[in-house]
């Protein structure tokens, strides 16, 4: 069996691990995927540059389990640091029950290097200057969020040196031990981990419910939200389900919060990532999914930013804090770039921005290059990304649709992750079940969702394949 070429997708004959129990005509309507999908394969290509199985070695059995030699993709998809990478080097202290050829699909970053643009500007920076350095990205945030057609002041623009850092220390300045702070779940776990770190008590508002259409939109938010909660810490877009509220909803929330003094708490780092109009529906046949697919990968419908929550409720500014980061849309977790959070209220921006400077969580000098390198000269970069995570979207619902129907899942409105429902395929011990499959995502037990997966789909085509053939098959 040969190595897989650049801009391939491995045969289904080639994916070891994967227990192909499968007939031949399944086996066809697979091939016949990649088929229709091949000029998009190869044009998305050559952006990921990360091996697809931990330890850089393809799969050495075929589908009848015939061991097969000298296999190596090294050569041909090899990241030359992609064993430096977390992703990698954690899988066996973390995933025990996971076979040393697992495709690590769980922590949130992309397997392509960031722009070279932020890497001449950080080489540059840190080449020219020493000591403590003063770098300001008031301006250079305010004038993305112009692009984004969102009017905020430099001036309300704190700089953090993490979302995490920032989300603890809106927390802080907002709460006090023991209050109520709402949740929309499933969520992020460490926003769970850092409300509760603090003394403060989980009011979980499902993602499912309050985004269901209502005409009665007041009825709605008054059964499911919680007017004693002190803040609201709202990931937006849902990290994991993508969902993103309609801006109605959105308005109707940042109403409530108004009202009853309710802090809003908003997570807004993967707002990049949006593809609002480019799905298709759940058991669309595989033609028709190519259809809508070339539409998204070659002109890039409705790829961009989501627009930011409810940033045209007025009314409502001064009870929000907007968190933000240049960290994952540009794929800088190694510096990282620099977070920030966006506090139009004078009297809780100063006291955020007190907490910050006393706790010496302001966000370094070169993490602010960073940033402003990405803002300003990397959006063709991520322009390219877009489309071809939009593709591998698109993608991976067609396979799903093929191999396994009736399995519930969901890729939302933005985002990078596939949202897998798999209690009722992996009834009991459903993630360590997965791990010994070779397929490593997150656990849902850990969004207070057991029974689901979390999977990155900011990859290359075949990692998508290969775990989606392990699981279904």
């Amino acid at each position: 069996m040969k190595a897989l070429k650049e801009g391939a997708v491995a045969d289904t004959a080639q994916i070891e691990g994967s227990s192909l129990n499968t007939n031949a005509a399944l086996k066809q309507q697979v091939d016949d995927i990649d088929n229709l999908f091949s000029e998009e394969i190869s044009a998305f290509s050559t952006l990921w540059n990360t091996p697809f199985c931990h330890g850089d070695t393809e799969d050495k059995h075929d589908v009848n389990g015939n061991a097969n030699d000298n296999v190596n993709l090294s050569a041909d998809y090899g990241d030359a640091q992609a064993s430096n990478r977390l992703k990698f080097t954690s899988l066996s202290s973390r995933f025990p029950h996971a076979p040393a050829n697992a495709v690590s699909m769980w922590i949130a970053d992309m397997d392509t290097a960031p722009s070279k643009h932020i890497a001449r500007a950080i080489s540059a920076f840190v080449s020219s200057h020493y000591g403590y350095q003063s770098v300001d990205i008031c301006e250079v945030v305010a004038a993305r969020y112009a692009k984004q057609g969102a009017d905020i002041a430099a001036n309300s623009v704190v700089s953090t040196a993490s979302v995490m850092a920032a989300v603890d220390t809106a927390l802080k300045v907002s709460t006090t031990k023991g209050d109520k702070v709402m949740v929309l779940s499933p969520t992020y776990g460490p926003l769970r981990e850092r409300i509760t770190a603090q003394g403060l008590k989980v009011v979980d508002v499902s993602v499912d419910d309050i985004s269901i259409k209502e005409t009665d939109l007041d009825r709605n938010i008054t059964a499911l939200l919680d007017a004693g909660s002190t803040a609201f810490v709202l990931c937006h877009p849902n990290n994991p389900s993508g969902t993103v509220l309609s801006e109605p909803l959105q308005h109707e929330i940042a109403r409530f919060c108004e009202t009853h003094n309710i802090t809003l708490i908003l997570d807004e780092v993967h707002s990049e990532f949006g593809f609002v109009g480019t799905e298709t529906t759940a058991n669309n046949s595989a033609a028709n999914t190519r259809s809508n697919t070339k539409n998204t990968a070659h002109h890039g419908n409705n790829t961009c930013a989501i627009k930011p929550f409810a940033i045209d409720s007025q009314f409502a500014q001064d009870t929000i804090i907007r968190i933000n980061s240049a960290g994952k849309a540009f794929n800088l977790s190694a510096i990282p770039a620099a977070s920030y959070a966006i506090i139009a209220n004078d009297e809780l921006r100063d006291k955020f921005a007190r907490e910050i400077d006393s706790c010496h969580l302001e966000a370094s000098p070169v993490a602010k290059v960073a940033l402003i390198a990405a803002y300003e000269k990397a959006d063709d970069w991520l322009a390219c990304v877009l489309k071809a995570i939009a593709f591998n979207r698109q993608y991976a619902q067609a396979l799903i649709n093929v191999l396994s129907p009736t399995t519930p899942f969901t890729l939302g409105e933005a985002g990078y992750f596939l949202w897998l429902n798999l209690n009722q395929r992996f009834v009991n011990d459903t993630f360590i079940e997965v791990c010994k499959r070779g397929v490593i995502g997150v656990d849902g037990a850990s969004f207070n969702a057991p029974g689901f997966l979390r999977l990155n789909l900011a990859c290359h085509p075949s990692t998508i394949k290969t775990a989606l053939l392990r699981l279904f098959s």
